[in-house]
């Protein structure tokens, strides 16, 4: 259950989320598998395996989305409506135009849909009701979207937005880079780079000292650090975007180990109770962090 990244949503207002309000909005989108001519499908299911969909400790909430896909690999498409096309062609002694291609072509994957292979992933959602935030497992804007789009769906309204600050990401993350952090965030050996008048140049240095004179240097000639590798407290390493999304997590041996002692017998429940309140401890305070070192939400956000 570990989250390997952390995509952040905020709200304004306080949200009166709780156990059974949110097992119900959950109830409205229930997991089911692909129809046959359906290209995905998402839906709800219980984190621990049991009936409820919701998993709870204290103000927090912890849930699964599913989601299934069929497998259509384009090559076979192509060389099916190729084959197709040949033999129309050599039939009616014609050429094919491309409104009829796209017309085959569709015609081909609605037939190809229902003999697909099948695959399955899943995506963790974290809803804190302490300070009225919404977490994802994932740097996909699309998972996000569908995940928030379906929370809607049952909630009613879910007026969160994602999660932004006084200090600009980049304008922090340069100036550690340039200056030296804070003592309790350790800059590790890896960083992206932009050129401040020129998006599309970009330097990913990996292995890198940061310190370096030649990273100095690009600093000076305009160079931004918009991604950073770093590790706060030993307690987790992660790549901090300018969009302050969390990638790469890491969590610490210790934490890890902590979680496992919990539960010698190894029973999912108590298991996924140790994990999430480790985790959500962890990333509640980093987060709480970060923000003060960007000088707090966005005004934009403040009640």
């Amino acid at each position: 259950m570990w989250f390997k990244a952390l995509r952040i949503y905020q709200a304004r207002t306080p949200q009166n989320w709780n156990s059974d309000k949110l097992e119900q909005a959950l109830a409205v989108r229930p997991f089911r598998h692909c129809g046959s001519q359906e290209d995905s499908t998402a839906g709800w299911v219980s984190p621990a395996g049991g009936k409820l969909r919701v998993h709870s400790q204290g103000d927090h909430w912890l849930l699964k989305l599913k989601i299934e896909e069929k497998i259509l690999p384009s090559t076979v498409v192509r060389e099916q409506l190729q084959e197709r096309i040949e033999a129309l062609e050599a039939e009616e002694q014609r050429r094919v135009g491309r409104k009829e291609r796209q017309n085959l072509a569709e015609e081909l994957r609605l037939t190809l849909l229902p003999q697909a292979f099948t695959r399955s992933r899943h995506l963790w959602v974290w809803l804190d009701g302490q300070n009225n935030r919404v977490m994802m497992d994932t740097t996909s804007d699309k998972q996000a979207e569908l995940a928030l789009n379906l929370l809607r769906e049952g909630l009613g309204s879910l007026p969160v937005v994602p999660l932004n600050t006084q200090l600009a990401p980049v304008q922090v993350m340069t100036g550690w880079v340039a200056e030296g952090g804070p003592s309790d965030f350790e800059l590790l050996d890896s960083c992206e780079l932009r050129d401040a008048e020129d998006e599309q140049s970009v330097m990913r240095c990996k292995g890198q000292d940061l310190a370096s004179d030649e990273i100095r240097q690009l600093l000076e000639a305009g160079k931004r650090v918009t991604q950073l590798r770093l590790d706060w407290q030993q307690q987790v390493n992660f790549t901090l975007t300018d969009q302050l999304t969390l990638k790469s997590l890491n969590f610490a041996e210790q934490l890890l180990e902590e979680a496992a002692d919990v539960n010698p017998d190894q029973d999912p429940l108590i298991a996924l109770d140790a994990e999430f309140i480790l985790m959500s401890n962890t990333l509640s305070a980093l987060i709480d962090r970060l923000l003060a070192v960007h000088q707090g939400l966005s005004d934009n956000l403040l009640p």
